[in-house]
């Protein structure tokens, strides 16, 4: 990738531009129902764009994304960054209450969503989300209290609620004229690498969700940087779940795969047999999928040999699925949404000398990682664990709505939560978290945010909610409750409300 030229203008228009210069007709995206290459994806943005732009979107306004990995979604990802708006990703997981507190806190104009993915019903899951949005109208801008900010939502869908503005695609074919083609690359031309870009709700230590904000320079830079640690050729095709509204997906899948020259591929739903399907018969070379994920489709009977050769190992992360490295040689990496992706991993086909084994490698370029004693901040000798700080350009502006210095140290340092080392060479071990969060299935669940449900439940007089170690969630999301006098409560119906109220990570059997 040219970074010569991106380092001068390191936007996500810039960037756009410059994979079709050099990717051109290649496949960016593939989902089962379409597959736009490089340069379609440029043409469908720029046509979306002018859409927001004349429905009164601009620049540093939020605009929700409200959908699954696929042709759609990036389409609107590049045509909300085209303009210079926020895209405010929101998780396919997120049930009324996750919804209406992000649609709100977000500050969110104007939403993009689908009718629904798997068993989500997203039509009804905003009606119950946003009161008075039932008897709102689509052909008049919203005025809800409980969502100040929003005016309009697109549903892509055959079944138009009332107080929808129409058909998601519909934007790109709005009648606007040719003032704002001509307008576009004007817009364009003022989005500059400082502007922000994205807002990513990720679980913090509080009830509610912490809203990460990142700008265009951060993003590019990051995915750039991501881009040097994978496997990817111009050509080639990547199989991924990872869902783009999380840095995984966005960052080291989607955005590390195109810059690449590589497309990728989204299944319908992650189910192994589907996989499967995508990975014998569109060409599929590299696999990024959650690791019970890969160990489920590599185990199906009808997985054979010839797919396995087919695929090459996306990171270093995955030598040992190769059999290339053992398990404790193959460095894993570390990262959080706080610095878009991975702040510290290996590159592809590198494996850990022994006296190394477990580290999860070193920090990534122009990322800065420090040890430190977390009662004093003073640095710790190498070797030593303590809490880990960083900073760099991978480094999030900030959470949304809250100032710098409830953030950052003075210095620019982030504090991490994670209790790590580091060695003399700079490799770096983790050792858990110093809070108390928990990590499932790649996710960080709060558990207060469990807690907070469990306790609003009729009958519950307590609820301690605790990560318990699992083989292939990493950590099981256990919550411990405590009855009422008189109160009958079933394991049932509390996992019935935590599945109502919070998203599919979260939720995992209570004990009482």
């Amino acid at each position: 990738m040219g970074e010569f030229e991106i380092e001068q203008r390191a936007t996500i228009p810039a960037l756009l531009a410059r994979m079709v210069e050099l990717h051109g007709d290649r496949i960016q995206i593939l989902d089962p129902g379409q597959a736009l290459s490089f340069r379609d994806v440029e043409r469908r943005s720029a046509a979306m764009a002018r859409g927001l732009l004349a429905s009164g979107v601009g620049k540093g306004e939020k605009v929700g994304l409200l959908m699954p990995n696929g042709c759609d979604w990036v389409v609107a990802w590049y045509a909300i960054a085209r303009i210079g708006a926020v895209a405010v990703l929101l998780s396919t997981f997120a049930k009324p209450r996750e919804l209406a507190y992000q649609l709100r806190h977000g500050d969110v104009r104007t939403l993009l969503s689908c009718e629904r993915f798997l068993d989500n019903h997203f039509v009804a899951r905003l009606t119950e989300a946003l009161p008075g949005l039932s008897e709102a109208s689509g052909t008049h801008v919203l005025k809800l209290a409980c969502a100040p900010y929003l005016r309009t939502i697109w549903i892509a869908g055959e079944q138009q609620p009332r107080w929808a503005a129409g058909h998601f695609r519909a934007l790109e074919h709005r009648p606007h004229g040719d003032a704002f083609r001509a307008l576009l690359p004007a817009v364009e031309a003022e989005v500059t690498p400082s502007d922000p870009a994205v807002i990513i709700y990720t679980s913090g230590s509080t009830a509610e969700p912490k809203a990460v904000l990142h700008n265009h320079g951060t993003v590019v830079r990051q995915g750039l940087a991501m881009a040097g640690y994978m496997t990817y050729r111009p050509g080639d095709r990547c199989l991924t779940t990872m869902p783009f509204f999380w840095v995984g997906g966005l960052c080291t899948s989607l955005l590390a795969a195109n810059i690449n020259g590589a497309g990728l591929f989204c299944p319908a739903t992650p189910a192994p047999e589907n996989c499967l399907k995508a990975l014998q018969e569109h060409g599929v070379t590299h696999l990024a999928l959650w690791p019970a994920q890969s160990a489920a489709l590599m185990a199906m009977p009808e997985f054979g040999s010839d797919d396995f050769a087919r695929l090459r190992p996306t990171s270093a992360q995955q030598l040992a699925m190769f059999n290339l490295a053992p398990a404790e040689l193959a460095p894993n990496s570390l990262g959080m949404s706080e610095t878009f992706g991975p702040h510290s991993m290996e590159f592809a086909g590198v494996s850990l000398l022994p006296h190394r084994a477990g580290s999860f490698g070193r920090g990534v370029r122009d990322v800065e990682l420090k040890i430190v004693d977390p009662e004093t901040g003073d640095a710790v000798a190498p070797g030593q664990f303590g809490e880990l700080w960083v900073r760099g350009h991978a480094l999030m502006m900030g959470f949304y709505k809250c100032e710098r210095r409830e953030v950052f140290e003075p210095d620019g340092f982030y504090r991490t939560g994670d209790q790590c080392s580091l060695s003399d060479d700079g490799y770096l071990f983790f050792n858990g978290r110093l809070g108390d969060m928990i990590k499932t299935s790649g996710a960080n669940v709060s558990p207060r945010e469990v807690e907070t449900v469990l306790l609003a439940q009729p009958g519950v007089l307590e609820a301690v909610v605790l990560g318990l170690p699992d083989p292939n969630l990493g950590e099981r999301v256990v919550a411990v409750v405590v009855a009422a006098a008189g109160a009958t409560l079933t394991e049932v119906a509390l996992t019935a409300c935590l599945q109502e109220s919070l998203s599919a990570y979260n939720t995992r059997s209570p004990k009482h």
